[in-house]
């Protein structure tokens, strides 16, 4: 409706005719488009936020902060709870007003979290820390509890038309995510926050006002909207960095003159940025017998962390530093290979792989921005790593091009792993790798030539796991593929910084092994496993510390034991967790075990904490806190609540119902979303395709629910059944195509995504809509606490899906999640709900 027609005087039957719809609960077209669009907002501010606090904090801050401000959608049932029979009477006051509100804490809140001296490092030893970190998290937990309090007082107002009310907010839910990852393009993170603040108050004018007169119904916000328009024009968009971060530590370079700032990009896969600095000499575990410099470079960053330094020169032989690194000797036993570099990022191994005169270059390069950035504003200054001939470059995650590719390659060199160890920060521990899997590793088997090698170097660690890990990852591989004497496929050796781990399809012949020792002679390698070589026949050129029963290194002894029969039983006994990651457990960067960690503490005293695998503690800190806020905010007063006022026979388990649905939804939705990775070929795909989709036709069944079935309680009994048999279907489907789909276009695998998806969401939509509008005719004051209920539960299992999905897999929490959905059947049937 336009201001003019707004600005019209309603006629006394008009007034009448709204009144008798609002009374029957039927909202108008114009009140959907409000919710759908302030739950797009706010899918829209989760997305902004947990990239802004990537960028600015670390990625488990985001998920930290970011998955307990959710929860005020569940701490909104509480108030509703407490306050929905004054709030009713005025719902179209408050509507206005909830909107406005949310609108101006969006912005507001988040520059005054920003102000906050907040350092997650001395979380643990000082008491001030604790108090900033509580204040940041009430500060972004408020507009969501606002968006959640808005969205239930909604639900209420319409109680017997919740299937409306419930498709919009889903549907809008389903869009934000797409728009915000469309505006990402253009705009910061931060800028995007301010983007969700300007469309929630656009909302607000599609709400029905009891003013009358243009200036009483639209004064407000339009100052509102005013002061929105101030913020945003005059205002710079606050991020505080943690000052630990290299982003941090390259701009305090810059104010004194030492670096210079060449480049930043915004975009969905994040913020890179370049920075040129003679005080730069990255060359990631050059040895000991390098006596050249490293060439002048740049440093390139992912999120304010490194992503890799960009060498600035015309010719490979200005790279020769690059003969002294451990990823040197598969290029030294294989020269004028055809090459296949996985991950790479910045150029560098191009160089390599050009020192050694490769016959063809294939790169793999998984974030599109970084091939933009060096193919545009960079060509000319540091793109000539990617530039030449012999080079092909493909876009695309590494698994997902193996599942696609027919080329065979003579060295396929992993280079996402190179980088130190995890063990400290643990900044990759919760981040599903489909590469280095079993399964990942036996596809790499499968492309190479008849006498190819995998190269795959990484950093060492104390106490040793990464490359014990890759060992144990890539023998399981052999063993996949049908290779049974498996010590005689692989080589590992290292120097004073990092392990080096090569195996080929075919055994190492004499001739290779006598090449391997020249080659680490002349390198200062020592060589932990090589068939036909005694690691103990030479003094070591760089001497670790090793079991006091055994001669050697820790790698040595984990060698020994991964070729023997005792594999399982060194798996069992070894302090971190090293069993090979699989597709359905692909957290090959998890290494922490609950029974170690009072063996950790008593190593590492008063630092054990700084020293764990801090992203799993994350999850857990973030799983607890979840529970103890919902107690705190809506299980305590949900009992003092149903004493004051009395709750019917099986109320408890009527919750419960709301409980089980919120369980099993999202974690229906984040099994397949892992799952999908793999189909789509790229994560943030895969996210955008699954969430969008999920939430999407989710909205549309709960729209349909009321017309296809007539009976609530039928609805569903057949939702139930219906996601028991549809779920496991779609598991199977999207693994057994999995070979056929994967050479399909981008357009192709997101519409087979979709026909997957479409069926089994769609009745997901159902169950919420037909429990409330049973409640609604059963026990109407539990309304709020059943949406506040479903609320948390949507968000505790998040955390708690990837917590049992890296302990038991994704068909475990594949399983769970259905078997959450027919327990809400039974519930529903035996609670009585149709018993007045």
């Amino acid at each position: 409706m336009s201001c003019m027609q707004g600005s019209r005087v309603r006629t006394t039957e008009e007034l009448k005719l709204e009144n008798s719809n609002s009374q029957r609960g039927k909202p108008h077209m114009r009140e959907l488009v409000a919710v759908a669009i302030i739950s797009a907002s706010v899918l829209g501010l989760e997305l902004a936020l947990m990239r802004t606090l990537s960028i600015s904090r670390w990625h488990h801050f985001a998920y930290l902060v970011v998955g307990l401000a959710l929860l005020g959608f569940g701490a909104s049932g509480t108030w509703l709870g407490f306050f929905t029979p004054r709030l009713l009477p005025h719902f179209s006051r408050w509507s206005r007003g909830l909107t406005l509100g949310l609108a101006l804490s969006i912005t507001l809140f988040y520059r005054l979290a920003e102000t906050l001296p907040l350092n997650m490092r001395y979380m643990l030893y000082s008491g001030e820390q604790v108090f900033y970190l509580f204040c940041y998290q009430v500060l972004i937990f408020l507009p969501f509890l606002l968006a959640g309090v808005l969205i239930g007082l909604t639900l209420m107002r319409f109680s017997s038309s919740v299937h409306l009310v419930y498709g919009a907010n889903l549907l809008g839910s389903g869009a934000g995510p797409i728009f915000a990852l469309g505006l990402m393009a253009y705009l910061p993170p931060a800028r995007l926050i301010q983007a969700a603040a300007v469309m929630v108050w656009a909302a607000v004018f599609l709400w029905r006002s009891e003013l009358r007169g243009f200036w009483r119904r639209q004064g407000v916000p339009l100052f509102v909207g005013l002061l929105i328009t101030v913020e945003i024009v005059l205002l710079s968009v606050p991020m505080s960095l943690d000052p630990h971060k290299m982003l941090a530590e390259l701009q305090r370079w810059q104010q004194q003159g030492d670096a210079q700032h060449l480049i930043t990009r915004n975009g969905p896969r994040g913020r890179l940025d370049v920075f040129s600095s003679p005080r730069l000499h990255y060359t990631l575990f050059a040895g000991l017998t390098a006596t050249a410099p490293p060439p002048p470079q740049s440093l390139l960053l992912a999120d304010g962390d490194i992503a890799g330094p960009i060498f600035r020169i015309e010719d490979a032989a200005e790279a020769g530093i690059l003969d002294h690194t451990p990823m040197s000797v598969a290029y030294r036993l294989l020269p004028g290979a055809r090459v296949l570099l996985l991950g790479e990022t910045s150029g560098i191994n191009v160089w390599l792989a050009r020192r050694f005169s490769a016959a063809k270059i294939t790169v793999v390069l998984e974030n599109p921005q970084i091939l933009e950035l060096f193919r545009s504003s960079l060509t000319d200054i540091e793109g000539r790593g990617f530039k030449g001939g012999d080079l092909e470059v493909h876009v695309a995650s590494p698994r997902h091009y193996l599942e696609y590719a027919k080329e065979h390659f003579d060295i396929i060199q992993v280079v996402g792993t190179e980088g130190m160890a995890a063990g400290v920060s643990s900044l990759l521990s919760l981040h599903e790798n489909y590469l280095l899997t079993v399964e990942g590793m036996a596809r790499c088997l499968e492309h190479l030539s008849d006498r190819g090698l995998i190269s795959i170097t990484r950093g060492l660690q104390s106490p040793p796991r990464d490359n014990i890990k890759i060992l144990a990852t890539l023998v399981e591989a052999l063993e996949k593929i049908g290779v049974q004497k498996t010590t005689k496929h692989i080589a590992q050796l290292r120097n004073h910084l990092a392990v080096c781990t090569l195996v080929g399809r075919q055994p190492f012949r004499s001739k290779q092994v006598r090449e391997v020792v020249d080659i680490s002679d002349r390198l200062w390698l020592d060589i932990d496993t090589l068939s036909g070589f005694d690691p103990g026949s030479r003094e070591p050129f760089n001497r670790l510390i090793g079991p006091a029963e055994v001669k050697g290194s820790y790698y040595q002894l984990a060698a020994n034991k991964i070729f023997s029969s005792g594999r399982e039983e060194f798996f069992e006994n070894w302090a971190y967790h090293i069993r090979p990651a699989t597709d359905d457990r692909p957290y090959f960067f998890d290494f922490f075990r609950w029974r170690s960690l009072p063996r950790f503490i008593q190593s590492h005293g008063h630092l054990w904490f700084q020293r764990l695998e801090l992203g799993y503690a994350v999850l857990v800190i973030s799983f607890g806190q979840i529970v103890t806020v919902a107690l705190l905010l809506l299980l305590l007063p949900l009992f003092f609540w149903a004493r004051h006022s009395g709750s019917p026979a099986g109320g408890s388990l009527g919750l419960l119902y709301f409980l089980l649905i919120g369980l099993g939804f999202l974690a229906l939705e984040m099994s397949l979303m892992q799952r999908f990775t793999l189909l789509m070929g790229d994560p943030l795909l895969s996210a955008a395709v699954v969430l969008s989709g999920f939430l999407f036709f989710s909205g549309c069944g709960s729209l349909c629910s009321q017309k296809w079935v007539s009976s609530p309680l039928r609805a569903i009994l057949v939702a139930g059944f219906g996601i028991a048999l549809v779920a496991p279907l779609v598991l199977v489907l999207s693994q057994s195509l999995l070979g056929l789909v994967s050479g399909w276009n981008t357009t192709g695998r997101f519409l087979f995504t979709l026909s997957l998806l479409a069926p089994l969401a769609f009745l997901m939509g159902w169950p919420f809509p037909a429990g409330m509008t049973l409640l609604e005719q059963w026990s109407p004051g539990l309304l709020p606490w059943a949406w506040g209920i479903n609320g948390f539960a949507s968000v505790a299992a998040a955390p708690l899906a990837v917590i049992l999905a890296m302990s038991l897999g994704f068909r475990m929490v594949l399983g769970l999640a259905v078997t959450s959905y027919l327990a809400a059947v039974v519930l529903a049937k035996i609670v009585g709900w149709s018993k007045r």
